[in-house]
């Protein structure tokens, strides 16, 4: 059910993309810099591309964010292991402990 309601989302936001690109057919130039211009093209694609752009440096600035929690995760894991092991042991050692006092008791 989940995947036919993307589905339709998906081709939803499909058309309003096509509507967008329907009005949106002006041609025009830019300008990087100053005495260069770009071929000119329609309005939509440079506003789709600069989107895209836009999108693509958003995803590259959030990894270092990514890495970092990844890093930090692995370490809480490793730290969560140690407890562990200290807990388990500590129960072994009380573990003994109460059978040599019980054996000093009979």
């Amino acid at each position: 059910m989940l995947g036919k309601i993307r589905l339709i989302i998906w081709l939803f936001i499909l058309l309003l993309v096509a509507y967008f690109v329907a009005m949106n057919t002006t041609t025009v130039s830019i300008n990087l810099v100053p005495g260069y211009q770009t071929v000119p093209m329609p309005l939509s694609i440079i506003i789709i591309f600069s989107t895209i752009i836009g999108a693509i440096l958003a995803l590259i600035l959030t990894i270092g964010d990514w890495i970092k929690f990844k890093l930090e995760i692995n370490k809480l894991n490793k730290q969560l292991q140690n407890c562990e092991k200290e807990k388990q042991l500590l129960i072994q050692k009380e573990s003994t402990q109460n059978q040599v006092d019980s054996k000093s008791n009979v």
